[in-house]
């Protein structure tokens, strides 16, 4: 699968559903998504998301309740590894 931002987007939202977060969309205003938890695996989960997206998870930043990815922090991989994504997202989560 090609790493864009929709798919970037759609599997943070899986990645907030189940761990029963909200997902916030602030990318038209300031080029960044939240969770709205500071959980530890939430945490875990999108730092590996971003791994399989960039290559890298310094974008992620956690305070004031959120897990805040910045998305102008990066330049996407050309693919995204699908075994290691699955390990991020819930079993029936398909992009």
């Amino acid at each position: 699968m090609k790493a864009t931002v929709e798919s970037l987007k759609k599997a943070l939202k899986a990645c907030a559903e189940a761990h029963g977060a909200e997902f916030c969309d602030w990318s038209e205003d300031d080029c960044q998504v939240a969770l709205k938890t500071e959980s530890v695996p939430a945490l875990n989960d999108v730092k590996m998301i971003c791994e399989v997206f960039y290559g890298r998870s310094t974008m992620v930043e956690t305070g004031w309740g959120y897990t805040t990815i910045y998305l102008d922090e990066g330049t996407f991989l050309d693919e995204v590894d699908g075994t290691l994504l699955s390990l991020a997202l819930p079993k029936n989560v398909r992009l």
